[in-house]
């Protein structure tokens, strides 16, 4: 029995599974009521253990919302390739730093060349 159920929800739709668990997506990070995940498993395994607490109320204010995923436009991947960054799970990479916004990564990237 565990194990079709272990099924099912693999085969559930991560965009499903958050309408059901009251997760929230912005298009990079993942939201379970006042949490913030970058990872959807994680917010996924939150949510599940919240939602099995005797007691758990559910936000009734909750609508699903699922944001297509961020992608850099090509003027940005433009910068990016001049400045050698990159962009990877959300995330802008330079110089062993991690940006959530593109222009402090090409801030940084302009005062520290080469890394």
């Amino acid at each position: 029995m565990e194990s079709a159920r272990n099924s099912d929800a693999r085969q559930e739709s991560d965009e499903s599974l958050a309408a059901r668990y009251e997760i929230s997506f912005d298009g990079k990070r993942y939201a379970f009521r006042q949490h913030r995940y970058d990872v959807f498993q994680d917010a996924l395994r939150y949510a599940v253990a919240e939602h099995a607490k005797v007691g758990f109320s559910h936000d009734e204010a909750f609508q699903p919302s699922w944001t297509a995923a961020y992608r850099p436009t090509d003027e940005d991947e433009s910068t990016m390739r001049l400045h050698g960054i990159d962009y990877i799970e959300g995330h802008f990479l330079y110089g062993g730093y991690r940006y959530g916004q593109l222009c402090d990564a090409v801030a940084f990237a302009a005062e520290h060349p080469n890394l």
